[in-house]
């Protein structure tokens, strides 16, 4: 060693800098110890991998295994501590030789026995481990196959196996009346009574007792006859006052603001009152479910509880006012529905003549899963993938099965789907045991946690990662290892089967941990990363106790956590790498966050902090810092450029001209899907923006009127080749000439980049949208948006575009020009929609070959000399306040054989549409019509009863409808919901099929006529399940032309009729 000293010493004493940096580390014993290091551990965790799932099968596993990731761990602390002091002496300012050399030897001391320490742990214990696994033939991890697996066809979509009469059972216990069109009184005795109806369903885990529950929750006679519907999931967390919450908002579609228990409970009270009601509480884990009924008895006669449980000695129940009906109790399916079921989940439905030896060896596989549907669905999911013979017997005699605890236990086919999942997918879903059971999360959420934790390759953009994470993300959705819940307020939710979770939490034992209450003193003083999950301010201050968790590696924390907390937990958790704090309510960072040297990635996102300590500088490790949304941060600490190893970090935007003197903080930023607002008072300036030097995504400018310069909005700089998507808003509603003049030369200096995708335009008042890189400037240019344009005319845009909107743009009266063919020859999407328009060229729409929907909208002045022709390629038109442009809709349908979705709406020119036009209309499961005065023939019967949705409200003329009778789509709803300008709903014992009276108020209701006579001109008719808004309101045509069709097919999970608002157990920043 001394030999080495004097040879640095000569060499430093004739050179200062990186390269003498470089030369110390890479010429030291340290360093080659550390290469050995760094080479042991992807054995270790290979052996980890093999391991883990037979943990609880063999004692010596289980045993040894905590103790190989415990060497493993302490591995790579040492691998921290040397990358921290590398870029600690890197960001140095070393001016002497033997400063370096006497600091490096200070450091050292005794790290290069620690170094080897950890690696003779590494290797001993693996060792151990891999002759366990040998003596237990424990397979080794299978090879990754090509996940090409065969595409998806319509087959797959989610259809209900073999559950008609558990169905009709449960139905006819909740006394639900088998008629389609009268909805009368309770046929059942017992729901007569005043008692609360509990129906039960009894099974084990994945049997389907939720798709069961879902199949009454949805069906069309419980949603007529129940007129207050509400879906909650318990889980085995039961919280009584978040479940009345949950209740209330369910049932309200509200925000619920009241923390009060005995509010919750009055309030609840209150909504329930005379209201006959269906609850479903699903996945009931105790008997506490009892205690959220109390406020049901006010409900109306014939209300019902459903629950969901495997262990029927939780529905004991002792109230007076409860009534439990027989158990539903679930087996598996039958074997033939069965083998049915799991030929579609394993890809065998489609040409499965060709398949005949995996049919036999699937025969085999399915008489395993006793008729268990998640079982099929998971196993299936594996199948699929590869459908070679090899791969399916390797599946069939895995020793995987032999995990098997009791006859009807599924676990091993989940964990075999699990063992099957390449290495970087097991890491991203190990970690969802993180999460609460039946915890609802968005694939952008996931995504972030796991860029957080390092699952995802460091890319050169923060984007690129997250399309990393999100492709990881769909692997695994494709794979059944993640199911659809629902999508709220256009946001996807997903969550994980409790059996499923179980699998990851079985993997990851002692490692995850998901603090939900207050009692933080139950947790292993192991625990690795902990995720504290919808806590009070009063628990948040339990945050202080968790100093003693010396292992603890991440920690996300909730809104609450206080700078005590916060304080406290950087005192103790030395080795913690990853600190997420974001949203919380802290104003300050302690000083001795420099204590947390390992620490790699902190998340203070949209906090109060309104500076940084100096000590936040010596954070060596960092490197993934986000500090967007801090808009109270005055300045960055002196020193930031000593954090050399960042490499993402996202900055408050206001001080983004103070970046360009700190060239590591710079050099690291990154920016994506970024809403920035123009302020007025010198701070957010529009020149800050060309300091983004590096965003991706989209970039959203609001208040744009706060810019008077075309000087100043050229200086933004906006070319930047990585921005897909660039939205414009002016958001101010005065207008003169002067600001005319502004906003044009304003949109003249904001030319984006070449690459860009998307563009939007809002509330500009310039006189003209045409500026000079509007057209040939934008080669790639796919969708273009103008909305409350008013002042605008229109007469170039590029030629690549595929979709076109443009909203309410007072002074365009003609879009003769610039909407031809042959200018926009790609043109996939056209919606226009404003009360100025006079000429449209209709009749050249035909020659757009591409174009696949049309929306014109609320054009009550269009003059259309000529008919309007359609491409045979349109699937979805929509005619609505259209002018003279009725006149053409019975000619314009002829040859639209790709036809979807139809809806007309103020349509008063349309007479009839002759039933051979109809006809032509193959591929139609959609027709809406709305409002029609004097339509009065519309195809017939036999077209009708092929759609699967219908919907007629306000056709006072069309007469010769006649009451669907027969036919496989045989489901008219006649409810007073449906009735058009009614803000009431009907009681349930007044509800009929209905006429009212083609007046402009509330209709007069009277009984329908019997089933031989004509239909009502007012009715709404359902042929399949009817959306919330087509029970509340006739006002159905979306606002906007991308939402998902007018009336949807079936989801998986159920919502509330109320368009019930999903509970947020953690906020979501997209």
């Amino acid at each position: 060693m001394a030999e080495f000293w004097n040879k640095a010493i000569e060499f430093l004493a004739t050179t200062i800098g990186q390269s003498a940096v470089d030369a110390l580390w890479q010429n030291s014993a340290v360093s080659a110890n550390i290469s050995k290091l760094r080479a042991t551990l992807p054995r270790a965790r290979l052996l980890i991998e093999r391991s883990e799932c037979w943990r609880f099968r063999y004692k010596p596993i289980d045993e040894l295994l905590p103790q190989v990731k415990e060497a493993v761990y302490e591995a790579e602390i040492r691998l921290d501590e040397y990358d921290s002091e590398k870029w600690r002496v890197e960001g140095a300012n070393w001016k002497v030789p033997g400063e370096l050399i006497n600091n490096f030897k200070n450091w050292v001391g005794g790290f290069p026995a620690k170094v080897l320490s950890a690696q003779d742990a590494v290797e001993h214990m693996s060792e151990e481990l891999e002759k366990i696994c040998n003596n237990f033939s424990i397979p080794e991890n299978p090879n990754e196959f090509s996940r090409t697996a065969r595409p998806i066809t319509s087959s797959d979509h989610p259809k209900i196996y073999g559950r008609e009469k558990e169905l009709d059972h449960a139905k006819s216990l909740l006394g639900v009346p088998k008629s389609d069109l009268f909805i009368g009184e309770s046929t059942s005795i017992i729901a007569k009574k005043r008692k609360l109806v509990i129906l039960p369903i009894v099974g084990m885990g994945g049997v389907g007792k939720t798709t069961l529950a879902q199949m009454v929750y949805k069906d069309k006679n419980v949603q007529s006859y129940f007129n207050l519907k509400v879906w909650v999931c318990v889980s085995d967390q039961f919280d009584l006052e978040r479940l009345t919450k949950e209740i209330i908002q369910c049932a309200t579609g509200n925000e619920c603001n009241v923390t009060n228990l005995d509010l919750l409970q009055e309030t609840l009270k209150n909504l329930v009152k005379y209201e006959r009601i269906l609850l479903v509480l699903d996945d009931i884990w105790s008997k506490d479910w009892q205690r959220l009924l109390g406020p049901m008895i006010e409900a109306s006669d014939g209300s019902a509880v459903i629950l969901t449980t495997r262990d029927p000695e939780h529905i004991e129940c002792t109230g007076g006012d409860m009534n439990i009906l027989d158990f539903i109790r679930l087996e598996g399916l039958e074997e033939n529905i069965y083998w049915d079921f799991f030929k579609v989940c394993s890809g065998l439905e489609v040409d499965s003549e060709n398949y005949i030896q995996l049919e036999n060896i699937g025969r085999e596989i399915c008489s395993r899963l006793k008729g268990f549907p998640l079982a099929a669905i998971t196993l299936g999911g594996l199948l699929r993938k590869r459908l070679d013979e090899q791969h399916w017997i390797n599946i069939r005699d895995s020793k995987m099965w032999e995990l098997k605890h009791g006859e009807h236990d599924i676990m091993p086919v989940l964990q075999l789907s699990y063992q099957y999942l390449p290495s970087h997918l097991k890491k991203c879903f190990s970690f969802c045991s993180l999460y609460p059971k039946d915890h609802e999360f968005t694939s952008i959420e996931l995504a972030k946690l796991w860029i957080m934790y390092r699952f995802i390759p460091v890319q050169e953009s923060l984007k690129r990662m997250e399309d990393i994470a999100l492709g990881y993300f769909h692997e695994l959705k494709n794979s059944c290892f993640f199911h659809y819940k629902d999508n709220s307020y256009g946001i996807e939710k997903f969550v994980i089967h409790d059996l499923m979770h179980d699998v990851c939490q079985s993997i990851t034992k002692d490692e995850c941990y998901c603090l939900e209450d207050e009692n933080i003193g139950k947790i292993s003083l192991n625990i690795y990363h902990i995720y504290v999950f919808d806590m009070n301010p009063v628990a948040a201050q339990n945050l202080r106790k968790m100093f003693k968790l010396k292992k603890l590696q991440s920690l996300v924390v909730s809104p609450y956590c206080s700078f005590g907390a916060i304080k406290s937990l950087c005192h103790g958790l030395k080795s913690i790498r990853r600190l997420s704090l974001p949203c919380s309510k802290i104003k300050k960072i302690p000083e001795n966050i420099g204590n947390l040297k390992h620490l790699q990635y902190l998340d203070i996102s949209d906090t109060q902090i309104q500076n940084l300590p100096d000590s936040f500088c010596t954070l060596y490790n960092l490197q993934h810092l986000d500090m967007l949304g801090c808009d109270q941060v005055l300045c960055f600490p002196n020193g930031s450029n000593k954090l050399t190893g960042l490499q993402i970090f996202r900055p408050p935007l206001h001080l983004l001209p103070h970046l360009s003197c700190i060239p590591n903080l710079s050099r690291a930023m990154q920016l994506y899907n970024v809403t920035y607002h123009v302020g007025n008072d010198g701070r957010n300036t529009i020149e800050n923006l060309k300091h983004m030097t590096r965003v991706n995504g989209f970039l959203i400018i609001r208040n744009l009127e706060n810019v008077s310069r075309k000087e100043a909005a050229e200086e933004a700089e906006l070319n930047k080749k990585e921005l897909d998507k660039l939205c414009l808003y002016w958001d101010d509603t005065w207008t003169n000439q002067e600001s005319n003049k502004i906003h044009m030369e304003v949109l003249e200096g904001l030319r984006p980049h070449s690459n860009l995708t998307v563009l939007e335009i809002h509330g500009y008042k310039g006189q003209e949208l045409s500026p000079s890189w509007m057209g040939s400037g934008l080669p790639n240019l796919r969708r273009i948006l103008f909305n409350g344009c008013f002042n605008c005319t229109l007469s170039q845009l590029p030629r690549s575009i595929t979709e076109l909107e443009i909203r309410q743009c007072g002074m365009l009266t003609s879009l003769q020009d610039c909407l031809q063919p042959n200018l926009l020859p790609k043109l996939k999407s056209i919606y226009i929609g404003g009360k100025e328009l006079v000429s449209l060229p209709v009749e050249s729409f035909g020659e757009f070959v591409f174009l696949e929907y049309c929306s014109i909208k609320s054009c009550l002045n269009l003059k259309c000399p000529r008919m309007m022709v359609l491409p045979p390629t349109i699937k979805r038109l929509e005619l609505d306040k259209c002018g003279e442009l009725d006149y053409s809709i019975p000619s314009c349908l002829q040859n639209l054989t790709s036809l979807r979705s139809l809806i007309l709406s103020h349509c008063p020119h349309i007479v009839s549409i002759p039933a051979e036009v109809m006809k032509n209309l193959k591929s139609l499961w959609n027709l809406t019509v709305l409002y029609c005065e004097n339509l009065e023939s519309l195809g017939d019967e036999q077209f009708l009863e092929s759609l699967k949705s219908c919907n007629i409200v306000r056709c006072p003329h069309l007469t010769k409808l006649q009451y669907l009778n027969g036919g496989r789509h045989r489901k008219a709803l006649l409810s007073g919901a449906a009735v058009p300008n009614s803000s009431r709903t009907i009681p349930p014992k007044q509800q009929r099929p209905l006429i009212a009276t083609p007046t402009t108020g509330t209709p007069a209701i009277t009984p329908g006529p019997p089933s031989n006579q004509p239909m009502p001109s007012t009715v709404t008719m359902a042929l399949d399940e009817p959306t919330a808004a087509a029970q509340s309101s006739p006002s159905i045509i979306p606002s906007n032309p991308y939402m998902p069709s007018i009336v949807a097919p079936p989801t998986d999970t159920p919502s509330s009729s109320n368009e019930s608002r999903k509970r947020k157990r953690v906020r979501q920043r997209n």
